[in-house]
């Protein structure tokens, strides 16, 4: 009896285990297939957007060139003085980035200007090595390109405000490019008369070569507001090819006759960049909710 009764308790036990473990198991088979593809849904998305900034830029210079040549041998009194990250361009542009968890993958193309000058002086002395005359040249370029970045954002953070940093590299091709030179001077031996002449513009794209590459990086932060996101990055580019035109260096009569000549010269830049991004996959509020 004892016997009986205890293999009744322990079928009922078996049985109570299989329904147990079978209801379990259909609980899972409907909830985690579904919380798997909601989680997954929210770590990868899809973004286009538009930004828009500031661009400040200078050049490395390389191989020096000019037009004159000194009488004392003093080949660095030619050189010209460049001014470094002054006068501001503009950037506007696209953004499409994809993201998976913190790790985005951003196409960013952009019209872009970039501006850079630089001045140089020459003197004229007579045999008792007295300055008698003296010309101040300044000059200003205005490059416009149509770049295309590729970079790899890292998000620090996952709050509503998120820092990110970023890292990539560009290929810019020129659009236009413009100069205008300033020239003014001292004429000493007739008294010390202070005079300028009038600027001079030219369409200088045959100065430079069509192509400008290189890399870049930058740290911003961006934050959601809803299903939006804006941000504001600042980047820095490091050119690293020469953009002047080698074999064009003293094609243009007028600057040539003005006494200029490109220096060999590498771009570098920072821009400052505001953005506002939408999302390409929206959430289902049925099925789940957005973080």
């Amino acid at each position: 009896m004892k016997r009986i009764l205890v293999y009744h308790i322990f079928t009922v036990f078996i049985l109570f285990l299989l329904v147990s473990f079978s209801a379990n198991a259909q609980g899972n088979r409907r909830r985690t297939p579904t919380s798997r593809r909601n989680a997954e849904f929210l770590e990868k998305q899809w973004w286009i957007g538009v930004r828009g900034g500031l661009s400040y830029s200078k050049v490395k210079p390389g191989d020096r060139y000019s037009v004159f040549s000194s009488t004392e041998g003093q080949i660095s009194s030619l050189d010209k003085k460049y001014n470094g990250f002054k006068g501001a361009g503009a950037c506007a542009g696209l953004e499409v980035t994809f993201t998976y968890k913190t790790i985005s993958l951003s196409f960013q193309p952009n019209y872009r200007r970039q501006r850079f000058s630089y001045s140089n002086r020459y003197e004229w002395k007579d045999t008792s090595d007295v300055v008698t005359f003296d010309l101040n040249y300044k000059q200003d370029h205005q490059l416009d390109y149509i770049e295309l970045p590729l970079l790899i954002k890292y998000d620090i953070l996952k709050n509503a405000i998120k820092p990110y940093v970023q890292a990539g590299f560009y290929y810019g091709i020129l659009s236009t490019a413009n100069k205008k030179v300033e020239i003014s001077g001292t004429d000493k031996a007739s008294g010390g008369t202070n005079f300028t002449q009038p600027d001079i513009l030219v369409g200088a794209k045959d100065l430079f070569i069509k192509s400008s590459i290189g890399f870049m990086a930058g740290a911003g932060v961006s934050y959601d507001v809803g299903n939006i996101k804006v941000l504001l990055d600042v980047n820095y580019r490091l050119g690293a090819n020469n953009i002047t035109n080698r074999k064009n260096r003293y094609t243009n009569n007028t600057l040539s006759g003005a006494g200029d000549a490109l220096d060999d010269l590498k771009l570098r830049n920072i821009s400052i960049n505001l953005g506002c991004l939408l999302p390409m996959r929206y959430v289902n509020a049925n099925n789940f909710r957005s973080r």
